[in-house]
């Protein structure tokens, strides 16, 4: 085997294993769209490997021929993945791209139009000249790999999500490092001499996407580790057969792959239902915590009427342990709330209820709220409000959900500040257009690794833990996913541990609510349609 034909071994093995995964994760468009893109690079990793190997030059030509396949249609995968990716609709354009590759397609496949004679190149690969059709195709493939890095570099640049903003930084880098590569295909058919061994930049942008898969869980894939060991093994051995020149070791080598693909399948099977069994969790949850609820209120409601003397005179002494019920109490309904809100959230179940709202009235109905709690502590902190009177706040929001991670982010402060301040602090961004409200304490503060992570499920910064033991880390990420819905972020600042925090929640002020956006987009394709008729 020469060089060439192992490097398309390799981008074919490699891209296979992205694409198969991709076939069995197809409960999401986006998974069966890049499914189609790796298969389409592999297909042209195949076509390499083959008419490398290729000792006919008739064989060549047929391998040129399957390998273009791929070439055609990578790019428009391409595309539309990252339209998909990005949630954007285009599908007049989409539909156009596919059916010039149809065409390019038909050329490549019945005609002698796509390209014309083949050369000897470095006195061992046979390479096509290229045609017209074929520079057309060129230049197009060029053309949709800048385009759509550049559409991610752009999307890159306004994205405030930490998670989302790795995701396409991933991405870029791996399209930027694969036609890097892969375009250097296209130089020998131009004759210009470039050795082919730059295509292996295919595989590794390939590595690129599996470690953001790992780290960033690009594509949303939560059971990656378990098949892609099963599939590479099956690819392995795949390559074995292909390799071996020995009929017997091929044999072996046959038989060790059936046996790996039914024992792969019933693990792959198992995992499956592992994750089965997480969603149904999540289901038992939401009903556990609904039906815990309603006890709790009871609970919480009558406490607050003995206080308040509703059913008659209560002595002092009774009054505290009463107390420590309605705390408890408090506590627990929030942390139903919390349970209730994340399965809401991973079920995509959370409804909001948008309107016009004054953010300003709705910071100092909590802050009022934290001023009654603290001044029932033995040890009571200094809270500060400070808001710009002149400056209007008015935006658009679900009331109910702006107050909870207002209260969630203040009540976070409050719990890891034993002693010194809370100020609260809400100015307006005139520039950006958007409201910014800053909850900074004198409490214990936190590590830069911390911050990376205190707004995920159930994270909590270590030295927080023995300040505050009733915590389960789940305020902070509510806070921030309610926040993403609005087209806001929620992040946090310190200098480290010991030197305080500050939270900061910022928000738009001119938001178009998820059904406004329905409802335009509505009315644009109205326009085209009518626009459409009346040619």
């Amino acid at each position: 085997m020469n060089i060439l034909s192992v490097v398309g071994l390799i981008i074919a093995i490699a891209s296979s294993i992205l694409g198969v995964y991709s076939f069995v994760n197809t409960k999401q468009k986006i998974h069966f769209i890049w499914g189609l893109f790796s298969m389409s690079v592999a297909l042209w990793g195949f076509g390499i490997f083959k008419f490398a190997s290729a000792v006919e030059l008739g064989n060549s030509v047929f391998w040129w021929r399957i390998g273009e396949i791929g070439v055609i249609f990578i790019p428009v995968f391409l595309t539309h993945f990252v339209y998909e990716f990005l949630n954007r609709t285009k599908k007049k354009l989409i539909f156009l791209l596919y059916f010039i590759s149809f065409i390019f397609l038909f050329f490549d496949i019945f005609t002698n139009h796509f390209f014309g004679p083949v050369r000897f190149i470095f006195n061992q690969f046979y390479y096509i000249t290229p045609t017209p059709i074929y520079t057309t195709m060129v230049v197009l493939f060029l053309f949709l790999a800048i385009y759509n890095i550049l559409i991610l570099y752009k999307e890159l640049k306004k994205e405030k999500d930490s998670i989302r903003h790795q995701q396409i930084q991933y991405l870029i880098i791996a399209f930027l490092v694969g036609f890097a590569g892969g375009a250097t295909s296209f130089l020998p058919v131009y004759g210009i001499s470039v050795y082919p061994v730059y295509n292996l930049a295919i595989s590794i942008s390939a590595l690129v996407v599996v470690y953001s898969m790992f780290k960033y869980q690009l594509l949303n894939i939560k059971i990656l580790a378990t098949q892609l060991l099963i599939f590479s093994i099956w690819f392995f051995l795949f390559g074995r057969i292909l390799l071996s020149g020995d009929i017997l070791d091929r044999i072996a080598d046959i038989i060790l792959l059936l046996i790996m693909i039914v024992f792969g399948l019933l693990l792959v099977r198992s995992v499956l239902k592992v994750e089965e069994l997480s969603k149904a969790k999540s289901e038992f949850v939401t009903i556990a915590s609904h039906q815990l609820r309603t006890p709790i209120t009871a609970i919480k409601g009558y406490t607050s009427l003995l206080l308040e003397g509703s059913f008659g005179p209560v002595p002092e002494k009774e009054k505290m342990p009463l107390n420590i019920i309605l705390q408890s109490s408090n506590r627990l309904v929030l942390l139903i709330d919390n349970f209730l809100n994340i399965s809401r959230i991973e079920r995509a179940k959370m409804e909001y209820d948008f309107q016009k709202v004054d953010f300003k009235k709705i910071v100092k109905s909590v802050f009022e709220e934290f001023e009654v709690i603290n001044a029932k502590k033995k040890k009571k902190l200094d809270l500060e409000l400070k808001i710009s009177e002149k400056d209007d706040f008015g935006i658009t929001a679900d009331p109910d959900k702006i107050r909870q991670i207002i209260y969630n982010l203040i009540d976070n402060a409050m719990k890891y500040t034993s002693k010194g301040f809370v100020k609260v602090a809400l100015a307006k961004n005139k520039e950006k257009g958007t409201v910014e409200l800053s909850i900074s304490d004198s409490g214990i503060g936190m590590s830069k690794e911390a911050l990376e992570k205190i707004f995920e499920k159930f994270s909590r910064a270590q030295n927080g833990s023995s300040l505050y033991t009733e915590g389960t880390g789940l305020g902070l990420y509510v806070a921030k996913e309610m926040a993403k819905v609005h087209e806001g972020d929620v992040w946090a600042e310190s200098e480290g541990e010991g030197k305080g925090s500050t939270f900061y929640l910022e928000l738009p002020v001119k938001f178009i609510t998820p059904k406004e956006k329905k409802e335009e987009e509505k009315k644009k394709k109205e326009n085209v349609e009518g626009f459409v008729k009346g040619i």
